[in-house]
């Protein structure tokens, strides 16, 4: 993390009655932290409850259940710490974990290198950059699927990415730089399209993710930090999940208007009402309490501030149903997806400027397997 990225946080940790402790943080004094003001290692100290969030290989982990994070999180931790960096308190327990590693291919294991890999593409390739001859999309060796060359040359540039990139282009002035939040981040690229979107007037983002694989490569492809394992995406499955490497030669931002740490989207880690953008793509049909995320993105913004969601709604069934009975009782028709997340959104105090129901998004598997989602976004405005 960036030291300059500390005024920014609260404590995430909850007590005994769920309520958020959201105290201030502290750099502990033996912290290493580099002449460009990377802190390394090291932790943060809640100057409340005392309890304190690791800092290993340059990435905060500022969770409220720090040992079962390391547990649940172990295959993307153990590519980069070293045993003996692991706090004390929870080493044990890690390295349980560590043992019982399983293999890749689990789509649902968010710190596996397939899971990373498929996010990098929809983050940082694009079809109108790509060399003739050598478009990622199209096999190394053997023949391309026509098909998939045509819906990739039609549709890859044109997601939600790009949408954003254009709508934050005329969001409402402010007088000061806009500070933008992004939570559940991923791999980091949509910062450097809200900086095309925004120019000069982004001033700090923070994105934040609960992948601590993603939050390294967005912290290497976007601040310039380590990372030595190189970057590699699918190809044909006979030569293995990831295996072809790509070269992404991206600036390094190191002015400290930027940065990424691992968070929760169920607790909120950082200052209240000071945000002039919340984001959260993708990610509310993924938590069992949907109506969580536009309360965390209209606490963390200012009145007259922006929430941008998007989300193709994969629910699975037991979420599904309890947004049902909430609907019921509140008496709203549960006519679509798009239309019941308007309503939560709506109902937290967030009111839509606009929206559009049908987004294309490719989701690129492999040479011969691809994924088109019609994804909801829409831009909201704090109200109160």
């Amino acid at each position: 993390m960036l030291k300059s990225t500390l005024p920014e946080l609260r404590c995430p940790s909850r007590d005994g009655r769920g309520e958020l402790c959201s105290s201030e943080l502290t750099l502990e004094a033996s912290a290493r932290v580099s002449a460009e003001e990377e802190v390394t290692s090291g932790s943060l100290q809640c100057g409340r409850c005392r309890k304190r969030f690791p800092i290993l290989a340059g990435v905060l982990i500022l969770v409220d259940d720090v040992e079962g994070y390391l547990v649940q999180h172990v295959k993307g931790i153990a590519r980069a710490v070293r045993d003996e960096e692991i706090p004390k308190a929870y080493r044990r327990s890690y390295l349980e974990a560590k043992s019982e590693i399983e293999a890749e291919h689990i789509e649902e294991d968010l710190e596996s290198d397939r899971v990373n890999a498929l996010y990098l593409m929809n983050h940082y390739l694009r079809v109108a950059s790509a060399e003739v001859g050598k478009e990622w999309w199209r096999p190394l060796q053997g023949d391309a699927s026509p098909e998939m060359d045509r819906l990739v040359r039609e549709y890859w540039d044109r997601g939600p990415f790009a949408r954003i990139r254009d709508w934050s282009a005329s969001l409402p002035e402010s007088p000061t730089p806009l500070r933008v939040l992004e939570v559940g981040c991923g791999v980091g690229g949509l910062a450097p399209e809200l900086a095309a979107g925004l120019g000069s007037r982004l001033g700090k983002y923070l994105g934040v993710d609960g992948s601590f694989a993603s939050i390294r490569i967005a912290r290497h492809l976007q601040l310039g930090t380590p990372y030595p394992e190189g970057l590699r995406i699918p190809e044909d499955l006979l030569q293995g999940p990831v295996s072809r490497e790509v070269r992404l030669a991206l600036p390094p931002n190191r002015d400290g208007s930027r940065d990424f740490i691992v968070g929760e989207l169920q607790n909120g880690a950082v200052r209240s009402g000071e945000w002039d953008v919340a984001i959260a793509l993708n990610a509310i049909d993924m938590l069992d309490e949907p109506e969580g995320l536009p309360a965390l993105q209209w606490d963390a913004l200012r009145v007259g501030g922006t929430a941008i969601q998007s989300c193709p709604y994969i629910w699975h069934e037991a979420v599904a149903a309890g947004l049902r009975l909430r609907l019921s009782e509140a008496g709203v028709p549960a006519r679509d997806s798009a239309t019941a997340v308007r309503w939560l959104y709506e109902n937290a105090g967030l009111k839509t400027v606009r929206e559009e129901r049908h987004v294309p998004w490719l989701f690129f598997k492999h040479v011969r397997q691809m994924e088109l989602y019609s994804v909801h976004l829409f831009q909201s405005s704090k109200q109160r």
